[in-house]
C-alpha cells in the first residue's frame, strides 16, 4: 500500500476548489448527515485530475474549521466520530447492468498532537473518482460547505448535472429513494416543505437557483420538472462552445457533427434531446452505438 499523501497547505483554504465525481456516484443511494457530507466532499476536492491511484488525504482540522465556519472547540473529537461513521457508510450505485454496494472510507488515522486526520478511500471507488473523462460533475466546494441540509447538498449536486440544459425531470418516489428518505417523509406535503422548499431557499444563495412544476398521475403528484436557473450569465459564444462540448462528451459525436447541430437546432431542443437520449441509454434501451443513435434522433426530429 502506498504511503504517499496529498496534503493541503496548513494555511490554505479549500473553499475555491471543486469536488469532481462520476454522475453515477452523485445519483447513488446513501444516507449521510450534513456534517459527514461536508467532510466527504472536502476530501474529494483533494483528489487531483492526474491521480492514478488514491492517496492518503490529510484533513488539517484548523483549515477545516476556517473553511466550514464551525466554531465548536470540540470539533476534533466530532471529526473523529464522523469519519469513523463514514467508514461504515455505503454507496448503492445503480448502473445499467449492476447494482454495486461500496463502502466509502477504508481507514481514518488520527495524528496525535498534529491536529490532522489522514483518510483513505475504498479502492472500489476508483472508477467513480479518478481519471474521469466523461459523465462527471464538478461542484464548487464553497457552496456545498454553506448548506445546512444534506438534502439541499444532494439536490444541488443532482441539478448541477443538468445546469447547462436548464431542466431535470424525476419521479417523486425515485428522488426520495435516492435521498434515502422514503420512510422519513412519507407524505408529499412534508417532503415538499422540509426537502424541496429548504433546498430552494439554500440554492438561491449559490450560483444556481431552481423552481419546480408538480406533474400529477391521477390525483397523486407523480413527478417533478425542475427548471434550473444559473445566477451568472454566460456569453452566447461560450454557451455554444459548451453545447458542442456537451454533445461530444455525452453523446460521443464528432466536433463537426456537434457544431452542425448547434447551428441548426435551438438550445432548448438540444438540451431536451440530450436528456431523452441519456435517459434511454441509462435504461438500456440503446442497443447500437450511442453516437450513431443520437445522430439518427437529431436527423429524425430536426432534419439535421
Amino acid at each position: 500500500m502506498s504511503t504517499k499523501t496529498n496534503k493541503p497547505k496548513k494555511t490554505g483554504s479549500r473553499k475555491q476548489q471543486v469536488a469532481v465525481q462520476s454522475n453515477a456516484l452523485i445519483n447513488a443511494r446513501y444516507e449521510m448527515t450534513a456534517f459527514q457530507k461536508k467532510i466527504l466532499l472536502y476530501i474529494i476536492s483533494m483528489i487531483q485530475p492526474d491521480d492514478e491511484d488514491f492517496k492518503q488525504y490529510t484533513i488539517n482540522v484548523k483549515d477545516f474549521v476556517t473553511d466550514t465556519d464551525y466554531k465548536s472547540k470540540m470539533l476534533y473529537g466530532k471529526l473523529r466520530q464522523e469519519t469513523k461513521a463514514l467508514i461504515g457508510k455505503v454507496y448503492e450505485i445503480e448502473e445499467a447492468d449492476r447494482l454495486s454496494q461500496i463502502s466509502i472510507l477504508s481507514e481514518a488515522v488520527y495524528i496525535k498532537g498534529k491536529g490532522t486526520i489522514q483518510v483513505r478511500f475504498t479502492p472500489a471507488l476508483k472508477p467513480y473518482l479518478l481519471q474521469l473523462k466523461q459523465h462527471f460533475t464538478a461542484t464548487p466546494l464553497k457552496y456545498i460547505l454553506s448548506f445546512k441540509s444534506v438534502h439541499s447538498m444532494r439536490i444541488y449536486e443532482m441539478l448541477h448535472q443538468f445546469k447547462s440544459t436548464g431542466f431535470f425531470v424525476e419521479k417523486v418516489q425515485k428522488l426520495k429513494y435516492r435521498l434515502k428518505i422514503e420512510d422519513k417523509y412519507q407524505s408529499y406535503s412534508a417532503f415538499k416543505k422540509y426537502v424541496l422548499k429548504q433546498a430552494q431557499k439554500e440554492l438561491s444563495q449559490t450560483d444556481m437557483a431552481f423552481s419546480f412544476k408538480e406533474i400529477k398521475e391521477g390525483r397523486k403528484i407523480d413527478r417533478l420538472e425542475f427548471t434550473i436557473k444559473p445566477l451568472q450569465e454566460i456569453p452566447i459564444e461560450a454557451k455554444q462552445e459548451q453545447l458542442i462540448t456537451k454533445l461530444v462528451m455525452d453523446l460521443r459525436l464528432s466536433p463537426l457533427q456537434a457544431k452542425r447541430i448547434v447551428i441548426m437546432v435551438l438550445p432548448a431542443d438540444i438540451h431536451r434531446t440530450i436528456y431523452e437520449i441519456k435517459e434511454a441509454h441509462r435504461d438500456g434501451k440503446i442497443l447500437t452505438n450511442i453516437a450513431a443513435y443520437s445522430m439518427g434522433v437529431f436527423r429524425k426530429k430536426f432534419q439535421v
